[in-house]
């Protein structure tokens, strides 16, 4: 028959041919689906990774600031003193000088706890027949501090102790203005308005005293 190949031969090979035809496009449109899911997972990963530094700053952690203690030290000046006796300005009728150390802790970006004291020193001029007179006295005054971005904003619950401090309680809205020195440390000052209620047996007032508190607090 020569060296050709027989019929049976050829069928055999067209077949093997026919059968490789049939299975490399569905092997080829396998492997291009597979690497399009590969892709689109990537995809799917990439842009998960990019949502969480986004909201983390970039930083992969949390993005909620975790408790953070810090603090403050500063002097106070009250300015003015309205009661329900008589109204004295300072240098006019008194000067009173406080220092204020104080602990923040800070709860996240936005809100903190400062746990402040403020002893005052106090002199009073003679006034008539009134003669000189000094005195020292501790207000604790713990509070709440909520950041608003270009200033912060506060409420604290006060109580003035010492010997001869009639019953009193007082509450001091707060505002404060902070300025950067370094990372962590700021000068600020601060405007307080302390409002208090005071009363002993058969008798019973207020006071209002708005004052400056300025210092470093880290």
């Amino acid at each position: 028959m020569g060296g050709g190949l027989s019929w049976k031969g050829k069928v055999g090979v067209g077949g093997l041919f026919a059968a490789l035809a049939a299975f490399a496009p569905g092997s080829a449109e396998a492997d291009a689906g597979d690497l399009a899911l590969g892709h689109h997972h990537k995809e799917k990963h990439d842009k998960k990774k990019k949502g969480e530094a986004a909201g983390t700053g970039g930083s992969g952690a949390a993005a909620m600031m975790g408790p953070r203690v810090g603090g403050h030290v500063a002097a106070v000046i009250p300015f003015l003193s309205v009661t329900d006796e008589d109204t004295s300005v300072i240098f006019g009728d008194f000067f009173d000088l406080g220092l204020a150390p104080g602990i923040t802790l800070h709860l996240n970006e936005r809100w903190a706890l400062d746990f402040e004291f403020i002893a005052y020193s106090r002199w009073r001029f003679e006034d008539g027949g009134r003669p000189a007179s000094v005195s020292t006295s501790i207000v604790l005054d713990p509070g709440v501090i909520y950041d608003f971005g270009q200033f912060k904003g506060g409420l604290r619950l006060a109580m003035q102790v010492g010997a001869g401090v009639p019953f009193n309680m007082g509450v001091v809205p707060i505002i404060i203005k902070g300025f950067p020195i370094t990372e962590h440390l700021k000068w600020f000052v601060e405007l307080d308005l302390p409002f208090f209620v005071t009363g002993a047996p058969g008798d019973g007032g207020f006071s209002f005293s708005p004052q400056i508190q300025t210092g470093i607090a880290f």
